[in-house]
Order: C-alpha cells, then sequence, then structure tokens
C-alpha cells in the first residue's frame, strides 16, 4: 500500500465533509482504534466543547470564582448545644446558588414536631434525589434486535437442495459428503475465536437433496446484474416448500440452504434480507436465511460458513462493493473481509459487538492526554483486548495484538504486532465500515495480492520507537514487549 492511497481512504472514512463509498448493504457498523492493557493517566485535559464532537461528554469539575476552594471555610459552623440541638449539623455546600443556612435558633426541640404547609397541613415532602449519572462509555450502540445469538447455542438448520437441470447423482455426492467438511469446523472455530462463549451447531437434513421445481438458471444467482431479492426469496421459498412439513424448524435460530457441488449456476453464498416463515410457522428474521453455492466446496472455504453465519449476528462485509478488490480495506486481517485471509481471527471491535470481548476488556481513551496500556493477543482469552479510542460522533481509532495463535497460527510473521484501525458506526457493508491503518506504507507488506499482500504488514513492531501519528489526533508507540503482551502510550489530541 502507498501512504497517498492509504491516506484517502482514511480520509474518505472519517474527515468531515467527505462522501464515503456509495454502495450500502447490511447493517452499518462504526469506526475505531482499539488497545488493550492496563493503563495510567498521565495529566489528560479534557477538550470537549460540544456534544458534535464526541459522543462521550466527560464531567467537568468548575470551581465557581466566588466560593473559595474546598481547603477553605466559607461559612462559620455554630458549635451546638448537647442539650439543646437534636439534629445534626449542616453540610456546608460550596455553591453560589444552593448554599444551606444555619438552622434557627428557635427550631422545635420535640422531633416528632415535623414542619408543616400552612395551607394543606400537610409533611413538607422531602426532595427528590438527583441521581447520580452513569460513567461515560466508549462502546457504541449497537442494535442487535432480531439478530442471531452470539453467545450461548446458536443453531442453524442445513438443507440440500439440487435442481431438473443439474440433480446430484450426476456429480456422484452424497448428502453426507458435502456435510462433511461442515460437521465440527465452523463449530471448533466459533469455540476458539469467541472464548468458548459461541456453542455453534449445524442441524442437517441428509435424508435426500430436496428437489427444486425449477431450473438452476432461473434463480438468478449467476446473472450479470446479480441476483434480485425477489428471485432469491424465490428460491428459498421453493427450498421450504420441497422440504414441506417433513421437518420442525423450532429451536432453530438460522437457515442454511446449499446445492451440490459443481452447481455452475448457484455460483455464490449470500443472507437473505427479508423475513422467511418456514411450513411449520417457524420465523426467521432478516439476514437469518443464508444461501451457499459452489464457493462453499473447495478445499478450506467452509469458512466461508462462519462468515455468513457472521451477517446472521450483525456483523458487515469488510470488502468494498464497487471496484478495488477484496482486500482494499482491511488486507488479509479479519474474515468479515477476506474469508480466506492470513489473520482470519474477528477484529477485536467485531467481537466487542458479538459480547465476546467485555467493555472491561477495553481500554477507552475519552480524554485528551498520555497514557499506558498493556494488551494481550486478540487470539487468546484474558487481558485487555483493545484500545478504543473515539474521534468523532461515529469513529474511533483501535488498537489490539494480532500473534500467531489461534485462529490466526497460519499468519505471516509480518503480520503480528500491534494492529492499528479505524471505525465508524455510520458505514455499513460494502462502505468499509473498519479500515487497517498501514504503518508501513513504503512495504510491499506479506503473501499474494489477492491475500491482501499491502496491508498483511500493517501491525506497529518497533519496541521503543517513534509514535507513529495516525493523522486524526492519536499518536500511538510501542514502549516494551513482556511475552505475547505490548506495553503501548496513546497520546490522544483531538
Amino acid at each position: 500500500m502507498r501512504s497517498a492511497l492509504c491516506s484517502s481512504i482514511l480520509a474518505s472514512a472519517l474527515l468531515p465533509g467527505v462522501s464515503a463509498l456509495p454502495l450500502a448493504h447490511h447493517d452499518g457498523d462504526s469506526c475505531y482504534v482499539v488497545v488493550t492493557t492496563h493503563y495510567v493517566t498521565v495529566d489528560p485535559v479534557p477538550t470537549h466543547t460540544s456534544s458534535d464532537e464526541t459522543p462521550y461528554p466527560l464531567p467537568t469539575v468548575i470551581h465557581s470564582t466566588s466560593v473559595p476552594p474546598d481547603s477553605e471555610t466559607p461559612y462559620p459552623i455554630p458549635t451546638p448545644d448537647p442539650d439543646d440541638t437534636p439534629y445534626p449539623l449542616p453540610t456546608v455546600t460550596h455553591s453560589t446558588e444552593t448554599s444551606i443556612p444555619p438552622y434557627p435558633t428557635d427550631h422545635p426541640t420535640d422531633p416528632t414536631d415535623v414542619p408543616t404547609d400552612e395551607s394543606t397541613s400537610e409533611p413538607v415532602p422531602e426532595p427528590t434525589p438527583t441521581p447520580t449519572p452513569e460513567p461515560a462509555t466508549c462502546r457504541p450502540a449497537w442494535d442487535n434486535t432480531g439478530k442471531a445469538p452470539s453467545t450461548g447455542p446458536l443453531r442453524a438448520a442445513l438443507i440440500f437442495v439440487d435442481f431438473p437441470d443439474s440433480p446430484a447423482d450426476q456429480f456422484g455426492q452424497s448428502t453426507e459428503d458435502l456435510y462433511a467438511p461442515l460437521k465440527s469446523q465452523p463449530a471448533d472455530l466459533y469455540s476458539q475465536m469467541s472464548y468458548g462463549k459461541l456453542e455453534f451447531e449445524i442441524v442437517p437434513l441428509l435424508d435426500q437433496f430436496y428437489r427444486m421445481p425449477n431450473d438452476s438458471v432461473s434463480y438468478g444467482f449467476a446473472d450479470d446484474d446479480g441476483m434480485t431479492g425477489e428471485e432469491h426469496g424465490r428460491y428459498i421459498n421453493d427450498a421450504l416448500a420441497a422440504v414441506g412439513d417433513s421437518f420442525s424448524f423450532q429451536g432453530i435460530d438460522v437457515l442454511f440452504i446449499a446445492s451440490p457441488n459443481g452447481t455452475e449456476e448457484i455460483n455464490r453464498s449470500a443472507s437473505y434480507s427479508n423475513a422467511v416463515t418456514a411450513p411449520d410457522g417457524s420465523e426467521f428474521t432478516a439476514g437469518n436465511v443464508i444461501t451457499y453455492g459452489n464457493d462453499l466446496y473447495p478445499e478450506g472455504e467452509w469458512q466461508t460458513v462462519n462468515h455468513e453465519t457472521g451477517h446472521a449476528m450483525g456483523l458487515p462485509d469488510l470488502y468494498p462493493y464497487s471496484p478495488g478488490g477484496n482486500a482494499l480495506f482491511v488486507g488479509g486481517f479479519d474474515m468479515m473481509g477476506l474469508v480466506w485471509g492470513q489473520s482470519p481471527d474477528l477484529f477485536a471491535w467485531h467481537k466487542w459487538r458479538l459480547n465476546w470481548i467485555e467493555d472491561g476488556d477495553v481500554n477507552c481513551v475519552a480524554e485528551n492526554g498520555v497514557t499506558t496500556h498493556r494488551l494481550s493477543p486478540i487470539e487468546v482469552a484474558g487481558g485487555t483486548k483493545a484500545i478504543a479510542i473515539p474521534v468523532n460522533a461515529t469513529g474511533y481509532v483501535m488498537a489490539e495484538v494480532r500473534s500467531k495463535q489461534g485462529a490466526n497460527s497460519e499468519a505471516c510473521d509480518e503480520g503480528t504486532g500491534v494492529l492499528l484501525y479505524t471505525t465508524d458506526s455510520a458505514l455499513g457493508s460494502g462502505d468499509g465500515p473498519v479500515r487497517v491503518i498501514d504503518t508501513k506504507p513504503e512495504t510491499s507488506g506479506c503473501g499474494s495480492e489477492d491475500n491482501g499482500a499491502l496491508l498483511n504488514d500493517a501491525p506497529l513492531t518497533d519496541v521503543g520507537g517513534e509514535p507513529f501519528d495516525t493523522e486524526l489526533g492519536v499518536k500511538i508507540r510501542i514502549v516494551g514487549q513482556e511475552g505475547d503482551d505490548y506495553i503501548v502510550e496513546v497520546e490522544r489530541e483531538v
């Protein structure tokens, strides 16, 4: 990747007044940078001047110019006579508006003699205390309504279909053959990436290939202009009608429909954007029905199941829908971009949304100043997983550590270190809601161009080097490394 390209991409994602890519699809997400670790704040200086600049206002303590600080006592506190004063002394409040006067000397001595309102003779009600506001959080307001569950059990039914013009027997395949690579690998990958929080299960209908009423070409998958929503819906309803009442979809969260390997006209996988009702009355919300084509079957491509199920849980596509190549925004990081990328584990940003990472696993840097953080690799449980630095109302700079562990065991050496990226919750699929920041734009990266080479060496690795300027009001520097953990310094001036 070259500097000009990187600057252009970042500018389009985050700078005001610049339009995002014109195409949109699926759900919106957000733009951030995450860095994880225990942190120490060094003289942060809040600079938030309006709610338009940052979505996370910080409380500011203001000392009135007419009231001395707490170390002084502007009001004399009378010494009570213990035999005469049954009430506790009033608390002195430094305020120019609501200071509390001392009790009058002629107050009632009988504690049961409660003052009343003379007009009603009713007791004066106690004032309602002002509730203490909740502390500000970096967590975006993600809407997961209608999405498939991302923690606990997630069950997907799998239907195999064939066509009059492309019967399964001409390929010499059985449903068991096609199901074999899907039986455990997608579930194992989800268990690994979610730190055991997601229990994914495919429930296959293996008794037969259900015959579709129309030829494969009629459904438009391979059309030059792309398949229409009407064609996709007809394909799904025809498959469900072929199954009929022979199967109950009760307790199923997501529906998969797959054609035989070799059906040329069903050439790609896609999630359906409308709700679907099965013959038994079971309902699948928009995005929870996924059809699989020939891209499911090449060796290793079973990860397509994890990519498409990611949409059902609310994750967007990270590749552009316009020209530029699938690796344009994120290189070979996160399978929501390149399914077969060299470092396919999900970004901390996505794990945060799916609740695989909790708020306490993310260090939020919402104040200006310099802070220090300890980040642990995203691939393994424990430790701080990300640093999130808000830079505008919807955008973040994020920092996380990538290693050659877990789902990323095949990553290239250059793809490890402190990975920086932006996120923007106002952008959706195809528009680059997540964009990797290339800290080495002068290099050619690692791996092939199709595998995201230019960005695959994007992580910071220079311990003790100069701070890297994201040009978004955030500078990041690695100050130390202990085992697989990185000690990272963040300077925010937004």
